[in-house]
């Protein structure tokens, strides 16, 4: 076994205990086995199985990359763990394996990501100190890798680009090879100043190894200086481009996070900035992918974190040795020019039981919950999940929703780690809503699905209360 591989294993073997007695683990979600995780790569189904794999930093809790992580499922719900598949240890990624995609065909799967290099010295590692280089390897069990072969080099990429060049997604269509990447065009403000666009780089290829630029798309007017995490799909004949923009300016209910992650339609006649929508209107969600299930279905699974917030957006679980998780997977539907998201169908599967609520309340203690509110009729709805002042309380009045960890005074419960208040809409007045809590993850989908928040909270168990005030038709299951 590789030294890298090895350390991993023994940090594992090291925090094993701590990290299982953790009372934020989930019991459905893909969590770093230990250590930290962000981005989904390489989602696919391969041979029957899903496969997600994932960054992972299990050396360091505050991350830092360097390895893919790696589990399977059956049914997108329960997560068996193997070793990590990548790690930093050629040339090419010495500085860390970055995000990547898979494609699956004739009985292969092949991996695509970025290796990133930053070399020693006083760069400003946007146009100096930095390499960027797309890598492939090869696999036909989704657990042993070929060796890496270069695909694309810095020298390969328009000149007007900086060196933040990364994130494959690849995909087949009309039997050509499609590559989309994230990158980060220089650019000047009117007083001469840096401003940077970010866009996609798009290439073509007839044999995976072998690519040529089709296009290069950046705006003439900056929608964020970069854009991280591609994909393009199809959905109902609409084609989609998801992405993550960085450094749009924050509005009252618009882009309240510190970077966001949305999606455009690609419709000739329209600036891809005009169609973006939020995937998500909590305060944890980034970096998410997309692939097609054997059985015709667009899942999503996202990071249900946020870059750069660690010092604003705690997670209390990082003092058991891990930190953040993903999200649960999710089906896309195209409805009414939007696109909807719902957790897949094999949630259904889960041996849910049925709840009363004495006088609107319920101790869910290590259950994992499970509310649906119908017939709501545009009433006031107030949940408050926690006890006291720790808690967090989701107000729906007509179609607008707020997530708020803040008191009445504006003091912030313990439970947020930080976080404050999100706010979000729905086309017409919410009419039914459905709320997932699985230990330390909240996932709250209104209108099926039309807008969705994700937020984590950390809640001792004997303060795992939910509190309803409803004047819809409810129905609360646990499992």
């Amino acid at each position: 076994m590789k030294y890298g591989f090895l350390k991993a294993r023994e940090e594992l073997e090291r925090m094993k205990r701590t990290v299982e007695s953790c009372p934020f683990r989930t019991r459905y979600h893909i969590m770093p086995p230990v250590g930290w995780i962000n981005d989904p790569n390489g989602l696919c189904q391969f041979q029957g199985v899903f496969h997600a794999y994932f960054q992972y930093s299990p050396l360091n809790v505050h991350g830092g990359g360097g390895y893919w992580g790696h589990c399977t499922s059956r049914d997108l719900l329960h997560w068996t763990y193997g070793e990590p598949v990548l790690t930093a240890d050629t040339p090419e990624d010495e500085s860390g394996v970055y995000s990547g995609s898979a494609l699956i065909e004739d009985g292969k799967m092949y991996l695509f990501y970025t290796g990133n290099v930053k070399l020693p010295g006083d760069y400003d590692y946007i146009d100096d100190g930095r390499i960027s280089t797309q890598l492939m390897v090869e696999s036909t069990d989704g657990f042993h890798m070929s060796d890496k072969e270069k695909v694309l080099g810095m020298e390969d990429y328009p000149r007007n680009m900086t060196a933040h060049v990364r994130d494959p997604k690849v995909w087949k269509e009309h039997n050509r090879y499609y590559m989309v990447l994230g990158a980060r065009a220089r650019g000047q403000d009117e007083k001469g100043g840096r401003q940077d666009r970010g866009g996609l780089l798009l290439y073509t290829s007839e044999d995976k190894k072998n690519w040529k630029l089709k296009r290069a798309v950046v705006p003439d007017q900056p929608f964020g200086y970069m854009w991280e995490c591609p994909d393009i799909f199809s959905l109902d004949g609409k084609k989609v481009l998801s992405f993550c923009p960085q450094g749009l300016a924050q509005e009252e209910e618009r882009f309240q996070n510190r970077y966001q992650s949305g999606y455009s339609f690609l419709e000739e006649g329209n600036e891809i900035k005009d169609t973006f929508r939020e995937w998500d209107m909590g305060f944890d969600f980034y970096a998410p992918q997309t692939f097609l299930a054997e059985d015709g279905r667009r899942i999503l699974i996202g990071w249900c974190g946020v870059p750069d917030t660690e010092t604003t957006h705690r997670n209390l679980s990082v003092e058991n040795g891990w930190q953040h998780c993903l999200t649960l997977p999710a089906q896309l539907t195209f409805r009414e020019g939007k696109i909807y998201r719902m957790p897949v169908k094999e949630l259904d599967s889960l041996g849910w039981e049925m709840q009363p609520i004495p006088k609107g309340r319920y101790y869910w203690g290590q259950k994992t919950v499970k509310l649906s509110i119908s017939e709501i009729g545009g009433k006031d709805q107030i949940i408050r999940i926690g006890r006291g002042l720790n808690a967090l309380t989701i107000t729906i009045r007509g179609n607008r929703t707020e997530l708020s960890f803040l008191g009445e005074k504006g003091e912030p419960a313990p439970c947020g780690g930080g976080r404050g208040v999100r706010v979000g809409r729905t086309r017409k007045d919410t009419d039914q809503l459905l709320l997932l809590i699985d230990s330390s993850i909240v996932e709250l989908y209104l209108n099926e699905g039309e807008t969705v928040f994700t937020t984590r909270i950390y809640l001792k168990e004997q303060e795992r209360e939910l509190e309803i005030s409803s004047g819809g038709k409810v129905r609360l299951e646990v499992c």
